[in-house]
């Protein structure tokens, strides 16, 4: 029978990157849920650089503020070169409980603008944000041992590519869109190829869209859509744990079905120019209205793809996502659906 890869629930929409005044942003707090929830945002993450400052006060009954922080881990160049020679891994922290009190592999040396004001007492720690993968997972490590999760940011602005990632073991989330990259000319920055490449390595993680927003021309134009039964910073967390979600910077997806007895798996989407399903491997499909008009849903038939795999005995390797793409070009992207999960249902 049909069954939905997404829980029973809602879909909220979520900016899981946002700076405040505490760090180098330019609104506040309350400015920043203000602009977002008049463009339908019901989540936000306030990841100011360094610093994890909770703002659960401003989490209502149609707003939740995630307390999370971002981390930088920067190359230092023998030469004296400007920053913009240099490459950065940053990433995000997203903590398990709203009022929570430790930071991940900290050290208040590497604060960020604003961020060495307002540091806590409680923030202590020596540990080196070298430019290494190593470094960052040790971060990773500590991180997951406390209950947090965790996410890759903007590659393509960090200045990074395959050698510099490949290595990177535990991120929870991969940004496959930014909109304060895209506003600033990377554009890059709005695409999924580094995504393929994690699933491609093994790795589980999920797609997000975010805006890293610094300032108003930055805001609202990214949203990771997160399914739960509530909105509460438990059921919020949980879902983002379990990884139910997917990241769009313009069409929706209402639902994902997959059909264990006859291999279909099926998608309904807001209006889309074209729908495509692919893989680890040279796999894909794609869908399209040869009218002209719009699509809003469509049908894959996965059970050869699924029998080759089983062959092969690459089920927890071999993946299969979906990307919805709208008359603008923007897309909506789901997580990558792994052959011994479906496998299961």
């Amino acid at each position: 029978m049909k069954k939905s890869l997404f829980p029973k629930g809602r879909f909220y929409k979520a900016n899981l990157h946002n700076h405040t005044v505490f760090s180098d942003g330019q609104n506040t707090p309350e400015e920043i849920k203000a602009v977002y929830q008049a463009q339908g945002y019901q989540i936000v993450a306030y990841t100011d650089h360094d610093i994890m400052i909770s703002h659960h006060d401003l989490t209502d009954s149609q707003f939740l503020a995630l307390t999370s922080l971002e981390y930088e881990f920067t190359e230092e160049l023998e030469k004296d070169l400007p920053f913009s020679f240099k490459r950065t891994y940053h990433m995000l922290l997203f903590a398990p409980e709203p009022e929570c009190t430790y930071y991940p592999w900290a050290n208040p040396d590497y604060a960020w603008g604003n961020a060495r004001k307002y540091i806590q007492p409680y923030y202590q720690g020596n540990y080196p944000h070298g430019y290494s993968s190593k470094d960052v997972n040790h971060l990773f490590e500590d991180a997951h041992a406390h209950g947090f999760l965790t996410c890759y940011c903007h590659p393509m602005w960090s200045s990074q590519y395959f050698p510099d990632y490949c290595d990177l073991k535990g991120a929870d989330f991969i940004e496959v869109y930014n909109s304060g990259s895209v506003v600033g000319g990377w554009a890059l920055d709005a695409g999924d190829h580094v995504y393929q490449d994690f699933l491609w390595l093994g790795s589980h993680a999920a797609p997000a869209a975010s805006d890293d927003g610094h300032s108003m021309k930055d805001y609202c134009g990214g949203a990771t859509y997160i399914k739960a039964p509530e909105l509460s910073y438990e059921a919020v967390f949980q879902a983002m744990k379990h990884q139910d979600v997917y990241a769009s910077w313009g069409p929706e997806i209402k639902d994902i079905r997959f059909d264990s007895r006859t291999g279909k798996l099926e998608i309904d989407c807001s209006d889309a120019r074209e729908i495509f399903i692919m893989s680890e491997r040279r796999f894909a499909d794609r869908k399209i209205n040869a009218s002209g008009f719009p699509i809003t849903c469509a049908e894959f038939d996965i059970s050869e793809y699924l029998e080759e795999t089983a062959k092969a005995g690459t089920e927890k390797t071999s993946f299969i996502r979906l990307a919805v793409i709208d008359w603008a070009g923007r897309k909506a992207l789901s997580r990558g659906y792994f052959a011994d999960e479906l496998m299961k249902l």
